[in-house]
C-alpha cells in the first residue's frame, strides 16, 4: 500500500474519566497524566512513521485536541454516541471520503508501540482488500487493527474483539492477517499491566512519568496479591462482543 493512501487514528476518551480500572492504585490526578503520556508517546510514534501519510486524533477532549495541535496533528470531533467503536466507525467514514485506502487504528494506551512494529503490521498488509490484526495479551482485545478500505468491516473494539474481528474480516471476504508484536502486547489498562510494563525499561514518556512520579516504586512495593484482588472487583469481560456493540464503518 503507498503512503500517501495510509492514515492513522488514535481514538482519544477525555482525560479526566480515563482508566477507572486502576482506581485501586492511582489517584485520580495519577491516572489523568498516565492516561497523557501514554496518548503522547503513540502520536509521537506514529508521527515518525514513514509509511503513513497522515495522523489523527479522534476525540472530544480539549486537552488532547491541544496536544495534538502541539504535535502538529490533526484532529477528528469524537461523536461521543457509540463508544469507542462509533468513534472509529466515524473515522473510517470520514477517511475513506477524502480518498484514503487504508486506516491503522491505535488505541491511545499502548505506549510500548515504536515504529518498527508499525513497518511489520503496514508490510503484512498487502491486498487491496484486506484486515491486519495484533491481538493484547490479556483481554482477547485488539490492539492495533488496519483496514482497507477503511470501512472494510464493522469494528468491535472492547474485550474479546480479537475474535470477533477475525470472524467479521472471514465473513467479508477479505484477507485477514494477524500477528503478535511484543510492543503491542499490554495496552495498559489494569494494575498487572503497569507492573508487566515496567519490566523493561523503556524511553517512553509514560516509564519517565511513571518512574520520577514515585509510582513506579510504590508499585513494586505492593504484593501481586493486591492486584489480583483489584482484577477481582474490576474482571475482564469473557463474552463476545454482543451485535450491538459492533459499529459499521
Amino acid at each position: 500500500m503507498t503512503a500517501h493512501r495510509l492514515a492513522a487514528v488514535i481514538p482519544v476518551k477525555s482525560f479526566i474519566y480515563a482508566k477507572q480500572r486502576l482506581q485501586p492504585v492511582l489517584s485520580g490526578s495519577e491516572r489523568r497524566l498516565l492516561a497523557q503520556a501514554m496518548f503522547e508517546d503513540v502520536m509521537d510514534t506514529l508521527t515518525q512513521c514513514r509509511a503513513l501519510s497522515s495522523v489523527y486524533v479522534m476525540t472530544s477532549d480539549p486537552e488532547a485536541v491541544q496536544l495534538a495541535a502541539d504535535m502538529g496533528v490533526n484532529t477528528l470531533h469524537d461523536p461521543i454516541i457509540g463508544g469507542l467503536s462509533g468513534a472509529v466507525a466515524s473515522a473510517a467514514q470520514t477517511l475513506k471520503s477524502v480518498g484514503f485506502e487504508g486506516m491503522l487504528v491505535v488505541p491511545a494506551d499502548v505506549p510500548g508501540i515504536d515504529t518498527r512494529s508499525v513497518d511489520r503490521i503496514i508490510s503484512r498488509h498487502g491486498a487491496p482488500r484486506s484486515v491486519t490484526l495484533v491481538p493484547a495479551l490479556r483481554d482477547g482485545g485488539t490492539n492495533a487493527m488496519l483496514c482497507s478500505p477503511p470501512d472494510v468491516i464493522p469494528n468491535c473494539f472492547g474485550h474479546n474483539s480479537f475474535r470477533a474481528h477475525c470472524q467479521l474480516a472471514a465473513s467479508s471476504g477479505a484477507q485477514l492477517n494477524t500477528l503478535s508484536l511484543p510492543q503491542l502486547q499490554y495496552d495498559i489498562d489494569r494494575p498487572l499491566d503497569l507492573l508487566s510494563f515496567l519490566q523493561q525499561e523503556s524511553p517512553t514518556r509514560t516509564y519517565r512519568f511513571l518512574i520520577q512520579s514515585g509510582i513506579a516504586d510504590r508499585l513494586r512495593q505492593t504484593s501481586r496479591s493486591v492486584f489480583s484482588l483489584a482484577n477481582t472487583f474490576f474482571p475482564y469481560a469473557e463474552q463476545t462482543p454482543a451485535i450491538s456493540s459492533i459499529h459499521k464503518g
